[in-house]
């Protein structure tokens, strides 16, 4: 009697590998039987010898796939994902030639440990110069001209919103950064959020047997000196893996930004001198523990914190249009005398994993957010050094929030293809409590009206579906994600001392359906197309109606009303190698909302989040490598984009706004004497549409950089200067009737910095696991 044993290889972005080398082992004669996959990747041998077997699968540039032990009868292995060689250490020197932009399927990959400019600043400074992303002066992320991505680290979200992820990457060093991916087309399994779509922000993971570890350490000056520090270590046997990490950053920053405007024929042109002075740590420590080769366990826990003071001191000169004579000034200074951060997230993992491609992986996640803050405003009218009036405020803040989070997802081969599956469901608990007073000599008047508190309570559950599938060439993916989230706002506050209680509920589901399709016709030449249906739903801190006073002209404010934004993406990527990738993106959103700027007044302006109206954003981008020589590597990347707002402030102020802009990134790399790796980046930001009205002016950028290994390349030492003539000066303005506003900011982006990389480790082998948590998405709307 014989028996067919049979399968299918491809590897881990579901591209067929013709040619495999398939083994059968058997264990009791030492025989072994031969064969290789077809042009389709399918394999199939016949025996007829009873016994105990193990199949062998090889390819070139691959690492091999052994299945566990079986006896011999029919048998289908279904799909066999080969995954692609890590890169060799020797001595924890990696040899092997890397591109600095990579690409797979709908995924663009930009490695920055190739970057020296980067790896000599921190991981914001690495994220800027990611191929189509944009990071403003205002902590705005876009991608491709929008905004509205949902940023990852290691396959999760942060605990923070789209400002304070900008604080934690700057107290990240570049240097512990493995590469950013970009993911255009997400597909079911991912959460919903991200109208833009995804970065994804990978860290150093050790390679390596034994105890090994890494250490960087940094200075940066520009205005004020800052360091940084970034330690790892992971320790590995056979059976456990351990692993941590700890990263500060330490220093002063200094901002610079102001506004002219004109309003009800008078103008406030202000300046502001804002200097951050809180500290920045991190640490996260894990374990993996195999109990064996199907099953593993782990835990993971994260924390980060952010603690010190801050001082604003604005002036503003008030006056009469087309006249050098100042009426009046107002001096405002802000003095965040305590400010502190807390934020933990634990993470238990269970995963079962067989030769036959099914996957079992369960998540359970618990995290906590403490923010709390303290201000004491001083607002000093004055003519020709004559105070005429005097207000003082103290405002108190605190934030506490809770999330909780279960997931399980499920993956198996089926109808010789993929099927992921999974369900999820989150819980979140918020609480604000906002005091805002009046200060009179010794004496503070609580002030009922700007004073609150709020209580934010959602639940989301979802569940997906998601197949994948080859066909010859092509590799085709269908999947839908269907969430129902249920919200419920409590706002507290008084009237004239009497207790009032507003109550905002909202139930609603979506449905997120995700195609793709992609198909390599030669080794060369890669195609692929993407669409799915998006969602960015508002951070909870902006649905807190507390007002946040600059001074008492301009002042920040939350919406409780504010609804989630929803869009439906579109992409078509071309790839020659990794040489050339062409992409052509197109995105709707409904419901979009923005951060505008509106009078509240005769005087006075407000800043508050709104839902509008649409967007539509379409872009086209290039990214080019290029070696004219052994020692000279060139990498351009462009972007050219058209946005069109149809927004409406109210009925009636209505906007019809288009914007045709682009982006210019080049970065040059050349291998000069004495073993010194020099680099040139250079970027260009046209005249562009941002956020709702608000048109930037063109802004410019030149960075150089210099890096050389010592020790036996363990040890590495880098040397840069970054806007080297302060082109990122960035410059803006608004206008509708009545109201004109000119906005200037300049954020210490000159600066010179110096950076030591020391690595060590014993033998070779895997790296720790890395998983999605189920918190992924609801951490990212934490402000």
């Amino acid at each position: 009697m014989s028996f067919k044993i049979k399968g299918r290889v491809l590897n881990e972005s579901y591209q067929v590998l013709s040619a495999a080398s398939i083994s059968l082992f058997n264990l009791e004669n030492k025989e072994l039987i031969k064969s290789i996959s077809k042009s389709n990747g399918e394999f199939e041998i016949i025996y007829n010898i009873k016994g105990t077997y193990s199949l062998i699968v090889k390819h070139t540039g691959y690492q091999d796939y052994k299945s566990a032990i079986f006896e011999l009868s029919d048998k289908d292995f279904g799909i066999i994902s080969l995954t692609s060689n890590a890169q060799t250490l020797n001595e924890v020197v990696v040899q092997s030639k890397q591109n600095l932009i990579e690409v797979d399927a709908n995924s663009i990959i930009y490695n920055v440990s190739k970057s020296i400019t980067a790896q000599g600043g921190n991981a914001l400074d690495a994220l800027k110069n990611a191929p189509g992303i944009f990071i403003d002066n205002n902590n705005s992320i876009s991608l491709n001209g929008k905004q509205g991505a949902m940023i990852l680290l290691d396959g999760k979200q942060t605990y923070l919103s789209s400002k304070e992820i900008v604080d934690l990457l700057r107290s990240m060093p570049a240097s512990g950064i493995k590469s950013i991916e970009i993911i255009n087309s997400p597909t079911a399994k991912y959460d919903a959020a991200g109208s833009s779509g995804i970065i994804n922000i990978k860290t150093l993971k050790s390679q390596v047997k034994g105890f090994n570890g890494t250490a960087t350490a940094g200075l940066s000056y520009g205005v004020y000196l800052r360091q940084n520090q970034d330690l790892s270590f992971n320790y590995r046997n056979d059976k456990v893996n351990v692993y941590g990490s700890y990263n500060h950053f330490f220093g002063n920053y200094s901002y610079l930004y102001g506004s002219d405007r004109i309003q009800n024929g008078k103008t406030y042109d202000s300046f502001t001198d804002d200097v951050d002075k809180r500290k920045k740590m991190g640490a996260r420590l894990g374990a993996d523990y195999n109990i064996n080769e199907k099953h593993t366990v782990g835990i993971l826990v994260n924390g980060n914190f952010i603690f010190g003071g801050g001082i604003t001191d604005t002036e503003t000169d008030i006056g009469l249009p087309n006249s050098s004579n100042i009426d009046q000034t107002l001096k405002a200074i802000n003095d965040y005398y305590h400010q502190n951060t807390e934020r933990y997230n634990v993470n238990l993992n269970y995963k079962y994993e067989d030769t036959l491609g099914k996957i079992i992986n369960i998540d359970a996640d618990y995290g906590y957010y403490e923010k709390g803050a303290g201000n004491f405003q001083s607002n000093i009218y004055s003519t020709q050094n004559n105070i005429i009036k005097e207000n003082y405020y103290r405002t108190l803040n605190g934030a506490k929030i809770y999330l909780k989070a279960f997931k399980v997802d499920y993956t198996t081969n089926f109808w010789k293809g993929k099927l992921e599956t999974g369900i999820k469901y989150s819980a979140i608990q918020t609480n604000n409590n906002s005091k805002f007073y009046q200060v009179f000599n010794t004496i503070e008047v609580f002030d009922e009206r700007r004073s609150n508190t709020f209580k934010f309570d959602e639940n989301i559950a979802s569940a997906y579906v998601n197949y994948k599938k080859p066909l010859g060439k092509w590799v085709l993916q269908a999947g839908l994600r269907v969430e129902n989230s249920a919200s419920e706002g409590e706002l507290a506050f008084k009237i004239k001392g009497i207790d009032s209680l507003e109550n905002i509920k909202r139930n609603y589901t979506n449905l997120f359906p995700s195609f793709s399709a992609s198909v390599k016709p030669s080794a060369n030449h890669n195609f692929s197309f993407g669409y799915s249906r998006r969602i960015d739903r508002p951070a909870y801190n902006d649905l807190n109606p507390f007002v946040y006073l600059l001074d008492e002209l301009s002042f920040w404010q939350g919406n409780p009303f504010l609804k989630p934004q929803l869009s439906h993406r579109f992409s078509l990527q071309y790839a020659y190698k990794s040489n050339t990738i062409i992409s052509l993106n197109f995105a709707h959103t409904n419901q979009y909302s923005a951060n505008i700027t509106d009078t509240t007044s005769t005087s006075s302006i407000v800043m508050i989040p709104r839902n509008l109206g649409t967007q539509q954003n379409i872009s086209l981008s290039l990214t080019q490598q290029y070696s004219p020589t052994k020692w000279w590597d060139i990498t351009l990347n462009g972007t050219v984009y058209h946005i069109q707002n149809k927004i409406a402030f109210d009925q009636y102020r209505n906007l019809n706004l288009k914007q045709l802009a682009g982006r210019l990134n080049i970065q040059q790399k050349f291998k000069m004497p004495y073993q010194i790796t020099g680099e040139v980046l250079g970027f260009l930001n046209s005249k562009r549409l941002l956020g709702a009205n608000q048109i930037m002016t063109p802004t410019s950028q030149i960075d150089l950089g210099l890096q050389r290994n010592f020790l036996k390349n363990t040890a590495t030492l880098r040397l840069a200067f970054t806007d080297i003539y302060k082109g990122s000066k960035a410059n803006s303005t608004q206008n509708f009737d009545g109201f004109y506003l000119k906005n200037s900011s300049y954020f210490e982006s000159r600066q010179i910095r110096l950076n030591f990389t020391y690595k060590f480790a014993e033998n070779k082998a895997k790296g720790p696991r890395t998983r999605n948590s189920a918190l992924e998405n609801e951490n990212g709307r934490i402000k």
